[in-house]
């Protein structure tokens, strides 16, 4: 939602149109080609899941497979399942570029993982999910509005892309063990944990370097630059427990995975409100329809945000294992494991 939102208020905040019908469409392409991903992920990395000792909340697969809950089959003809339903939709794309750039998305997205490419397999893992998730489905979700591209779109795209190469590098850098166990070469594994840690800082003191720029040159709005700006200790804290050996033990490197994956989300919904009222305050706000639709979305991630951060203090084992309450709760939501 919040990928699909990001483009669809950088659009906004260009044309100052909205489009229901082209958003529903975008949003449904999204988390059609998201489940494609995930299920594909499943099935592609269940030999590398298997062979890691220390998954995480946030990495080392869902479990599902690996706990011989599911059939490896049925998450692959899930994932062919939701294939289509992502051809289907970008059949109805009104333009060729549209519809060349979405059935780009779905191939990066599947060969992610899947042979022959297995692109987060040779080191180009890190760089695939940004440009897919982070680059190229903003970038869609912007086409089919009636506002189009702008260069905001372009600056504000490239910061979270950057922030999701990043967050892949921690994400690969806990499974690292298992990950050279079975040959599965990530961009983390062949840097090895020292790199990877002085690329982590270099990448966010360079990010937020660019965003100062960019606000000092008028090229970002005042208020979108504070709202990227606010989200910076989030990487401060990884790169602290980084420094300070946080993911040897598995109840630190939970933590550390938590809060490299919520650094992207808080920036996109920040942004997204930044922007928002950046236009309110030129005296031009965006269409109500939109208004609603983002602050929605803000609310929702909020309260999955709460949830989730409650249930990261749930008391853990030696081995990391999460402990579950006495009494029955909502199975924790884990899709950002694959």
């Amino acid at each position: 939602m919040m990928v699909t939102g990001f483009g669809v208020t950088l659009a906004v905040h260009t044309g100052g149109a909205f489009s229901l019908p082209w958003y529903l469409l975008t949003l449904g392409f999204a988390w059609s080609t998201h489940l494609m991903t995930h299920f594909c992920n499943e099935y592609f990395d269940l030999e590398a899941d298997r062979a890691n000792p220390s998954p995480t909340s946030w990495t080392g697969g869902s479990r599902t497979l690996v706990d011989g809950l599911l059939s490896p089959t049925v998450s692959l003809a899930s994932a062919f399942v939701a294939l289509f339903v992502g051809i289907a939709l970008t059949a109805a794309m009104p333009t060729l570029p549209t519809r060349l750039l979405a059935v780009a998305l779905m191939a990066l997205a599947w060969f992610y993982t899947a042979p022959p490419l297995r692109l987060n397999y040779r080191a180009l893992g890190e760089v695939t999910c940004a440009t897919v998730l982070y680059g190229m489905g903003p970038l869609l979700a912007a086409l089919l509005q009636p506002g189009g591209l702008s260069a905001l779109l372009l600056w504000c795209t490239a910061v979270v892309c950057v922030l999701q190469v990043l967050r892949c590098l921690i994400m690969n850098f806990a499974d690292m063990e298992g990950d050279r166990l079975v040959g599965k070469n990530t961009l983390a594994a062949a840097l090895g944990p020292v790199r990877v840690a002085r690329l982590y800082a270099c990448g966010q003191g360079v990010l937020y370097a660019g965003v100062l720029a960019l606000a000092a040159a008028g090229e970002l709005p005042f208020l979108v630059a504070v709202a990227q700006l606010a989200c910076a200790p989030a990487g401060l804290h990884v790169l602290r427990g980084l420094l300070n050996g946080a993911m040897a033990e598995p109840r630190k490197a939970d933590g550390v995975t938590f809060w490299a994956s919520m650094q992207l989300p808080l920036t996109t919904c920040g942004t997204m409100i930044a922007l928002l009222v950046d236009l309110a305050l030129r005296g031009t706000p965006a269409p109500t329809p939109w208004i609603v639709i983002a602050v929605g979305t803000t609310v929702v991630f909020a309260g999955w945000l709460t949830r989730t951060a409650l249930v990261s203090r749930r008391p853990t084992a030696a081995d990391g294992t999460r402990t579950r309450p006495a009494e029955p709760a909502p199975v924790e939501g884990q899709a950002e494991r694959a």
